[in-house]
């Protein structure tokens, strides 16, 4: 885990574009943003209208493209990631982009990176312990559940003050994980769940294929994102056992109901894939079973 100048600059500038746009109007870990300009008026002038400048091509040029989803954004966040200077330097950006970075740094880097930062590392705090504790009983039961091996490299995490409308986001080629340091869905035992759901998703292509071959099996047709309920409800799983009173984020926040296709496989989920998890049934049985009612 890393608190790193550049992606979190990078984040901060795409979700205060997005919120000043109206986009994920409804989701506060991006509108949130907008209420975070405390002392921006004490900054010279100098600095605000380079800020402002470089906010401005955030919003006409980025915030309407999905970080998670466009393959240009995911190699400019890989790319930051690897800067640990205070310059740019080679980084293998595009220039409009860079040059929007390299005008917002001074002002971020005055007013914002102190406590954009020092909440970044106060959420890397406060995880470690649990990781230390329970790490590899999260790994081994998940490897088991995937039946896959756990990744032998690290998978590198940024902790962003800001990171998207979902507070974390992992992308592959090589996988990455993005987690809010200031979401509050991430706090507690819920940042341990959010890095092992995160990770999940860098794993998770032989259980689609596995649950693909079910489901053709039988006649049936997936929905939509359909390893990403096996990855809630397994993350959120192992970290109810491990810790006693926690409560599984996808219940926490209400998505099991808020999200369609998420709330029409809780139930098959509970009935099918919980004996898995508890070894009361092998995996093709769970997937078989859940396919058959899809």
């Amino acid at each position: 885990m890393q608190s790193n100048f550049w992606v979190n600059l990078h984040h901060f500038l795409y979700v205060t574009a997005r919120a000043r746009r109206g986009l994920d109007a409804n989701r506060p870990a991006v509108t949130r943003a907008l209420e975070d300009t405390i002392g921006f008026n004490t900054l010279p002038p100098t600095l605000r209208v380079d800020w402002n400048e470089s906010l401005t091509y955030y919003a006409r040029a980025i915030a309407e493209r999905d970080i998670l989803f466009d393959s240009a954004l995911v190699a400019v966040n890989i790319a930051l990631s690897h800067i640990a200077s205070d310059a740019l330097g080679g980084a293998a950006l595009e220039r409009d982009l860079a040059r929007a970075l390299e005008r917002a740094a001074p002002a971020y880097r005055a007013l914002w990176w102190p406590r954009h930062d020092a909440a970044n590392r106060r959420w890397m705090a406060a995880v470690r312990p649990l990781l230390d504790q329970h790490g590899d009983s999260a790994a081994a039961w998940e490897a088991r559940v995937f039946a896959v091996a756990w990744p032998n490299e690290p998978v590198p995490v940024d902790v962003t003050a800001y990171a998207n409308w979902a507070g974390a986001y992992t992308t592959e080629g090589p996988g990455h994980v993005t987690v809010s340091s200031l979401n509050a869905d991430n706090q507690g035992t819920a940042a341990f769940e959010t890095l092992f759901h995160e990770v999940l998703h860098t794993m998770d292509r032989p259980l689609f294929e596995r649950y693909r071959s079910a489901a053709r099996e039988q006649g049936k047709r997936m929905l939509r994102n359909p390893t990403h309920p096996f990855i809630f409800y397994t993350a959120g799983e192992v970290s109810r056992r491990l810790f006693p009173g926690h409560v599984p984020y996808a219940e926490a926040v209400g998505l099991w109901q808020r999200a369609q296709d998420l709330g029409a496989m809780r139930p098959l989920l509970q009935r099918h894939w919980q004996p898995w998890l508890d070894g009361q049934i092998t995996l093709e049985e769970a997937l078989r079973r859940i396919a058959a009612d899809l």
